[in-house]
């Protein structure tokens, strides 16, 4: 019996075992890019659906340059744990050339990877002060928790660190 194709427990003629290495080899890298890569959101899909959900027009980048600290005082002391609200979206985003400029202002005017898990204009609002506070917060984090959670906690871990001795150098 004449056989070309490979098999797995025989070399295909003209093959001798140290090929089968190399032929195997060459399957499994074909087989790997045959593999799905999963999507990822980019940043301007993100910031354009929330300018489409939201309706936010040039108004919103003067209440970003008003509110470049998060307005912190003791009635926000007691820590709430917001989670994130689900948000339908689409894959690619299909913009209007007012909703484009306003995605990219926001791009230009936040420039930390905080971004890319906002998914409200109030956590747009948060992203510069949060990542001020801690730039390492991990990516399970951002997901999960409204940024208003994340800024509270790391704000109480500074001011805890602070009335316990330990200074953090950074300034109120």
């Amino acid at each position: 019996m004449k056989t070309t194709e490979f098999d797995q427990n025989r070399a295909p003629l003209g093959m001798d075992i140290k090929d089968m290495g190399l032929l195997k080899d060459i399957q499994r890298r074909r087989a790997k890019h045959r593999q799905k890569i999963p999507f990822k959101r980019d940043v301007f899909n993100q910031i354009s659906s929330l300018v489409k959900r939201y309706g936010l027009k040039e108004n919103f980048l003067d209440v970003m340059d008003k509110n470049e600290d998060y307005p912190y005082d003791e009635n926000l002391k007691r820590v709430r744990v917001r989670l994130k609200t689900p948000m339908e979206r689409s894959l690619f985003s299909l913009a209007t050339r007012d909703e484009y400029a306003v995605t990219m202002s926001i791009i230009g005017k936040i420039n930390n990877p905080y971004l890319k898990f906002a998914h409200s204009p109030e956590e747009i609002l948060l992203c510069n002060p949060l990542y001020g506070l801690n730039p390492s917060i991990v990516p399970e984090k951002l997901k999960r928790y409204h940024f208003e959670t994340l800024f509270l906690h790391e704000h109480a871990k500074i001011e805890n660190n602070e009335s316990n001795g330990h200074s953090t150098g950074k300034n109120k």
